[in-house]
């Protein structure tokens, strides 16, 4: 290649870095991929354009591409400390799946030993307290199934629920909690863990738990996890070890022995007060924890059509993705933070919930899904990847949708069609209904052991 078209080249490559650029700092993530993927790392000269095009092709979720830009970084700068980091990130999204393979196969081994020691220890008698354990501090779908869980089980066995931080005042209001703080610990019984992600200190090698049951909810935290279950295997009181896993799609990924617990939605409490409007004028939305990867890469750009189409668009927790809107003129969704309105209030302002999450963030359970369903919302859910999605047959109590366009087409339906979102409503609730009827005789059956 001579000079002349090398120096065209690159000024080509550069005018794509600025313009996909561009286009996310809006939103428009498909578009934006869309021109990423014209990109030939080969082509690029420069270090720093190298490290802006690895970050954008992980953005728009292409770690192929991501990688292949990585390499030509280390071709430009080799040893740069940067280059490696984005390399590794680059190979762990691509070989996740054996990642996962692995980490299973290690947490099966420790789950094993634990068993062997748990079936050589004496307990004098059996304790029937319950002690449910979340780091409680903050609003999303790990806290929701602590105190869900307290909500029901308390009502039929001695149970106390714990928090590792101070319990943000939402929780407080909903029931009492009490903070691990020096002494004051869980003690005796069975102890609940709710996630793997917080820190409990030395209550796993040192507390006296007869056994010990963890909800795990997150597969970045398989490591955490096998730290804990080491722990647990370090106890001298030998207590025994079961995992619930948040849907049945998590479980049967990681191949563990376990039981798929849907957390137990308050159905007393979530359900809609008054009738939706039978106009057109329908409100599209959802909520979330205010973070990034809950969130799909083209939401923005999602959401801007439907307000182009005559909904109205309102995100709770949508302050997550707020920048992208800041330079849009006329409508844009009503983004509300996190924890401004409760969950319950917020969904009876909308008609239809609309869920999707970035595709690298694997959605192992979905209880914000199951507050929409029990409001009575037909629910569309763009379902790779999101556990409850599961209960959702098509057409029947809810949608699937394998693209922005089969979503429109749904949602136009509904909006012409008041009894269509009725009916659908109404069997999602139903669905829940049925579901927690079944569950909690296993939910009790489960916690007194």
């Amino acid at each position: 290649m001579n000079l002349h078209v090398a120096f065209d080249t690159g000024i080509q490559q550069r005018d794509i870095l600025r313009r996909a650029a561009a286009l996310l700092q809006t939103g428009e993530g498909e578009q934006a991929r869309r021109a990423l993927q014209t990109l030939r790392a080969e082509h690029i000269r420069d270090l720093e354009e190298a490290v802006v095009a690895v970050n954008m092709l992980l953005d728009v979720n292409l770690p192929d591409a991501a990688l292949a830009m990585a390499v030509r970084m280390g071709g430009l700068a080799p040893g740069h400390p940067e280059c490696a980091e984005l390399m590794a990130e680059c190979r762990f999204l691509i070989d996740r799946p054996t990642f996962w393979q692995n980490e299973s196969r290690d947490i099966r081994t420790a789950l094993e030993q634990i068993s062997t020691l748990a079936s050589t220890a004496e307990h004098a008698a059996t304790d029937s307290k319950l002690h449910i354990l979340c780091n409680l501090d903050s609003i999303g779908g790990s806290e929701r199934r602590a105190l869900n869980l307290y909500r029901f089980l308390s009502a039929h066995m001695p149970t106390t629920l714990w928090s590792t931080a101070p319990a943000h005042p939402a929780h407080r209001e909903q029931a009492p909690i009490r903070l691990i703080h020096g002494d004051e610990t869980p003690s005796g019984g069975t102890i609940v863990l709710i996630g793997t992600y917080y820190d409990i200190g030395d209550l796993l090698e040192r507390g006296h738990f007869e056994r010990v049951v963890i909800c795990h909810n997150l597969i970045d935290q398989n490591q955490n996890l096998l730290r804990w279950l080491k722990r647990i295997g370090n106890n001298p009181a030998h207590p025994s070890v079961e995992l619930t896993f948040p849907s049945k799609m998590f479980g049967e990924l990681l191949g563990l022995p376990g039981a798929a617990e849907y957390s137990p939605v308050d159905l007393a409490h979530f359900r809609c007060r008054q009738a939706r409007a039978s106009t057109p004028d329908i409100a599209v939305g959802r909520h979330s924890r205010a973070y990034a990867y809950k969130f799909h890469y083209n939401d923005a750009a999602f959401f801007r059509q439907a307000i182009a189409h005559g909904y109205r668009v309102r995100l709770l927790g949508g302050n997550a993705i707020e920048r992208v809107f800041a330079a849009d003129k006329g409508k844009r969704p009503e983004l509300i933070a996190e924890g401004a309105v409760e969950a319950r209030d917020f969904l009876e302002t909308l008609d239809v919930f609309v869920y999707r999450k970035h595709p690298q963030w694997l959605e192992t359970g979905g209880a914000v899904i199951l507050e929409a369903m029990a409001m009575e919302l037909p629910v569309i859910i763009f379902p790779e990847q999101c556990g409850c999605a599961e209960l959702i047959v098509h057409g029947e109590n809810g949608f699937l949708v394998a693209s922005e366009t089969e979503a429109f087409e749904i949602l136009a339906r509904l909006s012409a069609e008041p009894d269509l979102r009725r009916r659908i409503g109404s069997a999602a609730r139903q669905t829940l209904v049925d579901l927690q009827r079944r569950q909690e005789p296993e939910l009790l059956a489960r916690y007194r052991g």
